[in-house]
């Protein structure tokens, strides 16, 4: 059973402090919200986790690893974000491909399954998708991504 640790986490922006001397364990195949009113940093929590940002101060782990530009532990958090990450003019099954190299774990059959049963046109370029034909690619990948952690 994973764990992800997180461990008197302070995340400051010059003067501003984002996140100050946070605490929490999350374990595997359970459900948690995150609640709090905007600036309250639930984003910057999560771009820490995923190693997108550097803490200021303390430290997150999975299994007693940290995560922190460790890509081998980095497999098992995936980040389903409001942004689009993915090269614009990459094609949805391109993608499907390319998310593989990132995610081993990646289970392409059920992410082609899932387009299919969406509707979700793989041929077509991410630049060209409709607002909510580019949630449900997201959606297509954090389901298929097999990693303990989802965010």
């Amino acid at each position: 059973m994973s764990e992800l640790q997180i461990s008197h986490l302070t995340k400051e922006y010059g003067t501003v402090c984002a996140l100050q001397d946070v605490s929490v364990n999350f374990g595997e195949n359970k459900i948690y919200g995150l609640l709090g009113r905007n600036g309250a940093g639930k984003t910057t929590l999560f771009n820490l986790i995923c190693s997108r940002l550097f803490p200021t101060q303390g430290e997150i782990r999975l299994d007693g690893k940290p995560v922190q530009e460790n890509e081998a532990v980095l497999q098992d958090v995936f980040c389903m974000t409001e942004q689009q990450l993915y090269p614009e003019a990459m094609k949805v099954r391109e993608l499907f491909r390319w998310i593989k190299e990132f995610y081993p774990t990646f289970d392409q059959d059920h992410a082609w399954e899932l387009a299919r049963k969406f509707g979700l046109k793989t041929y077509r370029r991410l630049n060209e998708l409709s607002t909510g034909y580019s949630t449900i690619v997201k959606l297509i990948l954090a389901l298929a991504v097999n990693t303990p952690f989802v965010l």
